[in-house]
């Protein structure tokens, strides 16, 4: 699904190129924008969904390069790291190509997108042996924990509309995560599961600079990812020493934070990445 005003540039890797990268007046990248954003989209999106939020970063730094990395339900859930690392090392290697890529402003959206983001930071670490430079992180509608029934309400949302489609695809996709349940509790253990894997990933200092600010943007009406799970991950980075920002909102729904309060959402980021640069400087 392609999204405005991006080429596709690597499987599930679309680029933004401004029509300005340097500023015009000192012919540098401005000291305050990142050199590059890279967004990691929610499971399945589409891309006229993802625009609402290049373009806003468009407007807030025209002279960035943006990179979109998106995730299908079949890559999210059944491809293993391995093969999903080596999907992404072709984006990997676009971002080396880039003359600076020394700042990046990371926006991760849902379980899919913190997934993507971290399977994309090991494999950044395996092809060129140095830490992603991450330097200010934002995080909306995730990181949780593995619950059934959110579970179920996520596959839900995702089938055709169709009732007896809907009616079928609902039984089928419970028995499915039953047995999901059921292998990783007696099996291979609960915490190896994916979505327990991710989480532990996202705050895995040998892949992720535990100095960069990080926002978490959720919502207590979030019915696939419940706001406690954020908060517990939001205080667990806080005590190993990652200034983080709390940013709940009460009504929006899972990744629709920004359309409850856009003012609120995007100075949230601004703020996260200003908070980048003074560590810097």
């Amino acid at each position: 699904d392609a999204i405005p005003g991006f080429s596709q540039v690597a499987p599930m890797t679309w680029e933004y190129i401004p029509s300005l990268p340097l500023d015009p007046l000192s012919g540098k990248l401005p000291l305050d924008a990142p050199s590059l954003i890279i967004l990691f989209s929610w499971t399945g999106a589409h891309g006229r969904h993802i625009a609402k939020y290049t373009q806003i970063y468009q407007t807030l730094f025209p002279t960035t390069r943006i990179l979109v990395i998106t995730t299908s339900s079949r890559d999210f859930w059944c491809r293993p790291s391995a093969r999903k690392q080596a999907l992404l090392k072709p984006a990997v290697e676009r971002v080396q190509e880039y003359e600076d890529h020394s700042s990046i402003l990371i926006h991760a959206f849902s379980e899919g997108g913190s997934n993507k983001a971290v399977e994309f930071a090991e494999e950044y670490s395996h092809v060129t042996g140095t830490r992603l430079p991450c330097t200010a992180l934002a995080l909306d509608s995730t990181p949780g924990h593995p619950h059934y029934r959110r579970l179920l309400t996520a596959f839900q949302k995702a089938l055709p509309p169709n009732p007896f489609l809907k009616a079928t695809g609902v039984v089928l996709c419970g028995v499915i995560l039953g047995l999901v349940y059921f292998t990783y509790g007696v099996f291979k253990g609960f915490e190896n599961n994916l979505i327990a894997r991710t989480r532990r990933r996202v705050n895995d200092a040998t892949s992720w600079d535990q100095r960069a600010p990080r926002c978490y943007l959720y919502s207590r009406a979030d019915d696939l990812i419940a706001w406690q799970d954020v908060q517990e991950h939001m205080l667990a980075a806080a005590q190993s020493g990652v200034p983080v920002m709390d940013v709940c909102f009460e009504k929006s729904a899972h990744c629709k934070h920004a359309a409850e309060d856009p003012a609120r959402y995007w100075n949230a980021v601004v703020l996260t990445w200003r908070r980048a640069l003074g560590r810097k400087l």
